[in-house]
């Protein structure tokens, strides 16, 4: 008997520190909720038009972060789409970027 109640009473101090845990924690304020997790994306940056160089009209490559591409390559997870004299396509999923060698909303 006496080794039923020592099993007994080892089980009861054993789950009391679970049993103590409160559900909602007593220090907040009241009606305080926790924020619900929130999943965090991170931003896409694009590679940085340094220069474009054409031969011809149909003949243009361009260099993007210090690297020189062509029409067709993928630089950072970006396809470059077109190349034109003025201006770079790239293309990732179903969004597409222009990036253009000077800024278009120059001041005068």
């Amino acid at each position: 008997m006496k080794d039923v109640s020592k099993r007994v009473c080892a089980l009861v101090v054993s789950l009391m520190p679970v049993l103590c845990f409160a559900a909602v924690d007593p220090t907040a304020p009241l009606g305080y909720r926790a924020p619900a997790f929130v999943q965090t994306q991170t931003a896409i940056r694009l590679p940085q038009l340094d220069a474009i160089l054409c031969m011809s009209e149909q003949h243009c490559s361009a260099v993007l972060d210090g690297e020189s591409v062509r029409q067709g390559q993928i630089v950072k997870g970006f396809a470059v789409s077109a190349i034109s004299k003025n201006r770079v396509l790239l293309k990732r999923g179903n969004k597409r970027w222009s990036l253009t060698i000077f800024n278009e909303q120059v001041v005068q």
